[in-house]
């Protein structure tokens, strides 16, 4: 019966995640993309959808693959209507993307002085991936001990990223539970590259999805038990075994093919040794302005001549007419969301210059309380689509190279809890290390200065900080 009723759940939560439209999750996928993963992404969709093409390139002439084999496959599928039908609905296609390119053209006209200057790149920062990956562990709210158990972590592991030392091993030399063991692994495998610690190859793409895909049962299954189904392409099977159309099951194939076995290349191989910025902030005759470094991005755009090319040679006009709206769709789901990845990453970084303006104008690196939940209400977006772009996204200053994440801190009353975490080392540092101060003395010593605070934040600050308790402080000289 519990067997029954576990199906019964899975069941009904494929049902609720499969709602999710190819647009909404090539969109999720997108905007979680930093320019260097991005970069490698439009490299590899425009080789396998002819249907995109490079307007930067300078070769205007296509040739038309051999599609017979993909066309043929589309008259073993139930039949979708007449042929009328068919082409009524590619011509609302085709009209779409019409709409879709005239709006982009429209918005990038209004926002021009916000592109990268012609010829000017934006190659590297000043501090290489593996560096700001380290420095971003050890900022991790760990215990002194526990900083070393991660320490340990990095030190042991390969070209690719993974670790080649028994987990058990480690945890148990630095006397840790495994349940902690295992959130402070989560929490390394978290850091930009994602995946980098992980064990095994599913552990690696499981810790690379985002916060919607991962809660996808068809997805997390098929990573787990059907990668090698996957890889084969025996779609059919996958099709059959989880109860989903062709076009899900290719969805979901774009976004596990998208993820990176090798997360640990990328902070070893010279070629990404250093950081591409995805925004640059600069003072320009006394004004803040953004530029999207899409430099090294091609333009992008959906290839309506080579659909109606294929239309006209093509023998079996229904299956060719199925094949190019296929194609054609998933082409315009991702201009589409190239397009909301950009804007959406405007729209953000003006938010936070508007709200981090001492920092940005004054230099003053105290930040001023800013939530995700703040962002998103001011921008519209979800509270998801805010976590998915800071956690991965490096902006330049003129004080430096950050990832977008550390501009965003939570706040008691209207105080920062950066400003608070910093008064409370302030404090523990100058303690008496024979009477170390107790949590709630340190809220006295806050309050004084004028700063509100619960006796409940000052001891989750102190956790998060690595400080032990009092009694654990204390120093017998």
């Amino acid at each position: 019966m519990n067997r029954m009723k576990a199906r019964i759940q899975t069941s009904q939560q494929m049902q609720q995640k499969q709602k999710l439209s190819p647009q909404m999750l090539i969109t999720a996928e997108l905007i979680q993309k930093p320019i260097q993963e991005l970069e490698m992404v439009l490299k590899k969709e425009l080789r396998i959808n002819p249907f995109l093409q490079d307007l930067s390139s300078d070769d205007e002439q296509y040739d038309i693959p051999d599609l017979t084999d993909e066309i043929e496959d589309l008259q073993n599928i139930d039949d979708d209507g007449d042929l009328a039908d068919q082409i009524q609905q590619l011509n609302k296609i085709l009209n779409d993307i019409d709409e879709v390119t005239n709006a982009q053209f429209e918005y990038e006209r209004q926002d021009r002085s916000r592109s990268s200057p012609e010829n000017e790149q934006y190659e590297t920062s000043k501090e290489n991936i593996w560096d700001h990956f380290t420095q971003q562990v050890r900022e991790l709210p760990l215990t002194s001990i526990e900083h070393e158990f991660a320490d340990s972590i990095l030190n042991n592991l390969d070209k690719n990223g993974y670790l080649d030392t028994p987990f058990q091993e480690l945890y148990e030399l630095y006397e840790l539970a495994k349940a902690r063991a295992e959130h402070i692994h989560r929490m390394i495998m978290n850091i930009y590259p994602r995946g980098i610690g992980a064990r095994n190859l599913v552990e690696c793409l499981l810790a690379q999805l985002d916060e919607e895909t991962a809660n996808h049962p068809v997805i997390i299954s098929i990573i787990e038990n059907d990668l090698d189904i996957l890889q084969n392409h025996r779609l059919d099977m996958l099709t059959k075994k989880y109860n989903i159309t062709l076009e899900e099951l290719v969805t979901i194939k774009n976004i596990i093919s998208h993820l990176d076995p090798k997360p640990g290349s990328r902070v070893t191989d010279k070629t990404l040794s250093y950081i591409k910025p995805d925004i640059i902030v600069k003072e320009i005759d006394g004004d803040l302005e953004i530029i999207v470094n899409d430099t090294y991005i091609p333009e992008i755009s959906v290839n309506k001549e080579y659909a109606q090319q294929i239309l006209r040679q093509s023998i079996d006009k229904k299956s060719a007419v199925r094949y190019i709206k296929s194609k054609l769709l998933a082409a315009e789901n991702f201009v589409r969301a190239l397009w909301m990845r950009r804007e959406t990453l405007l729209k953000i970084t003006d938010e936070l210059i508007k709200q981090q303006s001492a920092f940005f104008r004054e230099g003053k690196k105290v930040l001023q309380p800013m939530t995700y939940e703040d962002v998103a209400k001011k921008i519209k977006r979800d509270v998801s689509t805010i976590c998915r772009v800071v956690n991965n996204y490096y902006i330049e200053t003129p004080l430096g190279v950050y990832l977008m994440k550390w501009f965003f801190t939570s706040k008691v009353g209207e105080i920062s809890s950066q400003l608070i975490k910093q008064e409370i080392q302030k404090i523990i540092d100058a303690e008496n290390k024979k009477k170390p101060l107790s949590d709630q003395k340190i809220v006295n010593i806050l309050n004084e200065q004028g700063i509100e605070v619960s006796l409940r934040a000052v001891t989750k600050y102190r956790n998060q900080m690595g400080f032990p308790a009092s009694r654990l402080r204390k120093e017998h000289l």
